[in-house]
């Protein structure tokens, strides 16, 4: 398994922390954080997709989800510039944005939620590839 979770993660974690501290960011997908503002991070798909002739894997398909979580007076415009600055890291990445929703006020008027998922290729070298 090509494995760049860590560096995909650092990538987009730390100029949302510069842009918008203090903010939490983690790995792992929740429900609702303890602290907001936050931002979770986790790689949900990640299979080959290219294979040499030693079965060694050279290519493979990954999807992160990012979900944004904010809360207050202001958390719908707070989440979407948080989430401006995600895409802008993710696309500088070549990660393509390939899903976005929203959690409506109904559900939880007090957290209002944008998830999305970025996907890619990543060559066993660490080049990423748009997909």
């Amino acid at each position: 398994m090509i494995d760049k979770s860590h560096e995909i993660f650092t990538a987009i974690a730390t100029p949302v922390k510069e842009k918008h501290s203090p903010i939490q960011v983690i790995g792992e997908s929740v429900r609702v954080p303890a602290q907001f503002p936050c931002v979770a991070i986790d790689e949900i798909y990640n299979v080959p997709s290219q294979i040499d002739t030693s079965e060694r894997e050279t290519h493979n398909a990954v999807t992160y989800r990012v979900q944004v979580f904010c809360t207050g007076e202001n958390k719908r415009a707070q989440a979407r510039e948080i989430f401006k600055t995600i895409s802008e890291v993710c696309w500088g990445l070549n990660l393509m944005r390939k899903t976005y929703t929203t959690t409506p006020d109904v559900y939880n008027s007090n957290v209002y939620c944008i998830s999305a998922t970025f996907e890619a290729d990543i060559r066993e070298d660490g080049m990423i590839f748009r997909r």
